[in-house]
């Protein structure tokens, strides 16, 4: 159970999406390029590097949540005590160093990918910076990590990045500083208990509501004025639940947003790659059967 425990405090889940930004990136490099999209197993070693410093970062993120995780009575392992902060820091340390290492051994052109989703986790998580705690910068820390390094580093895999990639990036990133806010929103009560200024506690619910919809609104339009099908055409299935979130604020409509914000999104991908739906479905049962019998409780699921 203890090494269920140290995998599980990956949150493989949480890794969903930014595998899906990346997998945007290399499809969007590929129908830009005119070639057809590499296989999975071509990608897997950065894909693996990669991942290595993403987990390592959500490790040291719950390592400085452990008092607002329980707060919001979530995230277990390290706020409850199932982990040890020792065993925590150490998985840290092994995964980032491990992705550096990797990158510059095998593989250079993955080491400024790496270092960016390295500094940016760890900026978001750990004094003296601590992005998390400072409303906006949180969700721009949250915006650059996924919309623009993630989406970057697949696009990478096939093609040069030039200044067009980064204006390409722009409809990804409000998508992700969208879906962003109404996390604040669920996680704000624990988070003011634990004394976080993050974007929902600075604005209030309703507030944090409209301005998810302002993101996800340019989402849409710089998407469909860029070309970008993906984050136009997830922002546009998401529209229903964020309006709902301004009508009746809180954590039930956040909620409903932020998972089928990202939900659109990733179906987008799947469709085009399969094998990656595959996977995450079998990450989803390991998951659920994990919670169910760890804590008795059912996760990951949707909302309704």
């Amino acid at each position: 159970m203890k090494m269920l425990d140290l995998f599980f405090l990956l949150r493989p889940i949480v890794l969903i999406p930014s595998w899906a930004f990346l997998l945007a990136g290399v499809l969007r490099a590929s129908e830009a390029s005119g070639q057809a999209p590499p296989a999975l197993g071509e990608l897997w070693l950065p894909l693996l590097l990669f991942t290595m410093s993403l987990a390592g970062s959500y490790v040291v993120n719950q390592i400085y949540d452990a008092e607002s995780d329980r707060e919001n009575g979530k995230l277990f392992l390290i706020s409850e005590g199932h982990v040890t902060l020792r065993a925590a820091w150490t998985m840290a340390i092994v995964l980032i160093a491990g992705s550096l290492a990797g990158s510059l051994v095998f593989d250079r052109t993955v080491l400024v990918w790496t270092i960016l989703a390295t500094a940016i986790g760890l900026l978001y998580s750990a004094e003296p910076a601590r992005l998390k705690a400072r409303p906006v910068l949180d969700l721009l820390a949250n915006a650059t990590g996924y919309g623009l390094v993630a989406f970057l580093f697949g696009y990478s895999r096939v093609a040069p990045i030039s200044l067009d990639t980064l204006v390409l990036s722009v409809p990804y990133m409000l998508l992700v500083a969208a879906v962003f806010v109404h996390t604040t929103v669920v996680d704000r009560p624990g988070d003011e208990k634990a004394g976080l200024h993050t974007t929902a506690v600075l604005f209030g619910d309703r507030n944090t509501s409209w301005f998810g919809l302002a993101l996800l609104l340019g989402a849409l339009a710089t998407g469909w004025l860029l070309g970008e099908p993906y984050p136009a055409v997830a922002a546009f299935g998401a529209i229903a639940f964020f309006l709902l979130s301004i009508i009746d604020p809180g954590a039930k409509g956040s909620t409903l947003s932020y998972q089928w914000g990202s939900l659109v999104f990733v179906i987008l991908i799947i469709i085009r790659v399969p094998l990656f739906g595959a996977l995450l479905v079998l990450l989803v049962l390991l998951t659920r059967l994990y919670y169910r019998f760890r804590f008795g409780m059912t996760y990951p699921k949707l909302d309704f």
